[in-house]
């Protein structure tokens, strides 16, 4: 009989998680303090939720990259609460990153404020398929909604991606996609792919679209031994670095067709050690 493992994973990477940093915009005389005009920032969805102080007498406000100088949004005469939306999973775009700012107008000059929000990915498991793909949850450890830009399993496993981690990895080679999808209450329901999305604190389900415990070339009772692997499994940020984790696993049983496709699983997989 089949058995499909829940294999434990091992953090091998560590992410930075910064708070909000205020400053105001130097060189301007009279400047108000940016205490005195922000309220708060928050996420909520995609989206940057911006509110303002009463007394503030805020009549432009703009959001841009403090790195670049390109502003992403402008809003005149806003309300006293503004919201910017910040990640475009339909174009594997987002502009949270350190660099991001958002600067107000008001009678007495300008006020800014840092938002620094460093997203990171949380594996939670993985669990090997019958067709040779892995299913696992993600959950995101940041306080800013994470986009996932793409999975990869690598290592010691029968079929593996490219190692995000390598200097040599262009992020330009993942024009073909993420390589995952939602499963259950993540599953994506229009073409938009708001599955990517995990909203801060929150963990969704995911499943390769590839097949990382196959062999493509077909399986011997080599491969099938039982002994143990490790393989690693990291989830690349679209606001830039990537979260990588470890996971031992050990294959077993007969070599066995994988129905549909010219590749072979071993039939059963001893539940792992950490």
């Amino acid at each position: 009989m089949n058995r499909r493992p829940f294999l434990q994973s091992l953090a091998a990477g560590s992410a930075l998680l910064t708070a909000g940093c205020a400053s105001s915009l130097p060189g301007t005389a009279n400047q108000p303090e940016t205490a005195d005009v922000f309220e708060e920032y928050r996420f909520e969805g995609t989206e940057l939720v911006v509110e303002f102080r009463d007394t503030a007498d805020v009549r432009k406000v703009v959001l841009y990259n403090s790195s670049t100088d390109e502003e992403y949004e402008v809003i005149e005469h806003p309300p006293s609460v503004v919201r910017f939306r910040v990640v475009f999973p339909d174009r594997m775009d987002t502009s949270i990153a350190d660099s991001l700012h958002v600067k107000a107008k008001t009678s007495d000059g300008w006020a800014e404020e840092w938002i620094s929000e460093t997203v990171h990915a949380h594996l939670e498991g993985i669990e090997v398929l019958q067709d040779g793909r892995a299913r696992f949850d993600v959950m995101n450890q940041g306080r800013a909604p994470l986009l996932i830009q793409f999975v990869g399993i690598y290592g010691d496993v029968p079929n593996p991606t490219v190692d995000p981690q390598n200097d040599s990895f262009d992020r330009s080679s993942l024009d073909y996609g993420p390589s995952i999808i939602g499963i259950g209450e993540n599953r994506p329901l229009t073409p938009s792919r708001t599955d990517l999305v995990v909203p801060s604190g929150e963990t969704a389900s995911f499943e390769t679209r590839y097949a990382p415990f196959a062999f493509l070339n077909g399986a011997d009772a080599a491969d099938c031994s039982g002994k143990e692997r490790t393989g690693q499994l990291a989830v690349v940020h679209a606001s830039g670095g990537s979260a990588s984790y470890s996971f031992s696993y050990r294959l077993s049983g007969d070599p066995t067709a994988v129905e549909g496709r010219s590749a072979e699983i071993c039939n059963l997989t001893d539940s792992p050690r950490n």
